[in-house]
């Protein structure tokens, strides 16, 4: 186990048992883990470097945002997409093994709540996005109502199959709309058909405050309404990491600076949480 200064808290490296790593929905994984060192550490919307240990195929560890943490218990829960090598290596991986983990890494949903003291919030989410958000909503929800927002999570993909831990969400007590492009569960359509009926009010962006993570195409969509109706809104990234530190400038992004200059930034160190109105999205 090793210790290291990272870019909002301590950071940990070192090894987690591994309790569970079942389906939970089409090509999903949930991967449950027993972490006491890193469950304390993270917050939410902060991501996790898993590798499998000596282990050279794939020999880089793979980015994933942290579905649940659990500080009481120690357990991490990280939901991911079976797409490559390094994921299908991972979904092989049984109870009581071990995998590497490193971080927290990357900063917070913190930093785009302070942007605004919103009212209504919504979590906007597309397939495997919704990993950073359910963190986020229990935190949220364990505050005063008197100091929380309206809170409206929005999730949406192909089909029905693709929806990962919709109970899970439900079970949070809010407020869950499920769009598909298909209509087999929910609405039938893409996610942004909703924004206009959940910020009804033309002075939305005096209280409104939108969270997105998902595909590009989908969190394209969702930026570009809320420029087009001044509604503050932050995005969660998806970009390719390699290294997880910055040092590989592999997850760079461009990023409008405060001289209103094009720039870029590191996903993994800058981000993955972003100002919607400071990328390039065309």
């Amino acid at each position: 186990m090793q210790l290291c200064q990272g870019h909002e808290k301590e950071q940990w490296f070192g090894q987690g048992v591994v309790l569970a790593n079942s389906p939970a929905a089409s090509g999903v994984q949930l991967l449950t883990l027993e972490a006491p060192e890193f469950a304390r550490r993270v917050r939410p919307g902060q991501f996790v470097m898993l590798r499998l240990p000596q282990c050279v195929d794939p020999l880089l560890g793979r980015p994933f945002a942290v579905f649940d943490a659990d500080p009481q218990c120690g357990r991490v829960k990280v939901l991911y997409a079976v797409v490559g090598k390094g994921t299908a290596r991972l979904q092989q991986v049984g109870v009581g093994e071990r995998l590497e983990l490193w971080g927290p890494l990357g900063v917070a949903w913190d930093r785009a709540l302070a942007e605004r003291n919103a009212t209504r919030l919504a979590l906007v989410a597309g397939g495997i996005g919704c990993a950073p958000f359910y963190t986020l909503i229990k935190e949220l929800m364990s505050r005063e109502s008197s100091s929380r927002p309206e809170i409206v999570f929005v999730y949406g993909a192909r089909d029905a199959s693709r929806l990962a831990c919709v109970e899970d969400f439900k079970a949070l007590g809010i407020s869950v709309l499920l769009v598909t492009e298909d209509g087999s569960l929910g609405r039938r359509g893409l996610v942004t058909d909703l924004l206009p009926e959940i910020f009804p009010e033309e002075n939305a962006k005096d209280f409104a405050q939108i969270l997105a993570c998902g595909p590009h195409p989908m969190m394209r969509a969702v930026a570009k309404w809320t420029l087009a109706h001044g509604v503050n809104c932050w995005t969660s990234l998806e970009s390719p990491m390699a290294c997880g530190l910055g040092l590989c400038f592999s997850c760079v992004v461009p990023w409008l600076n405060d001289q209103g200059e094009w720039d870029y930034r590191r996903t993994c160190v800058d981000g993955p949480i972003f100002d919607a109105a400071r990328l390039k999205w065309d």
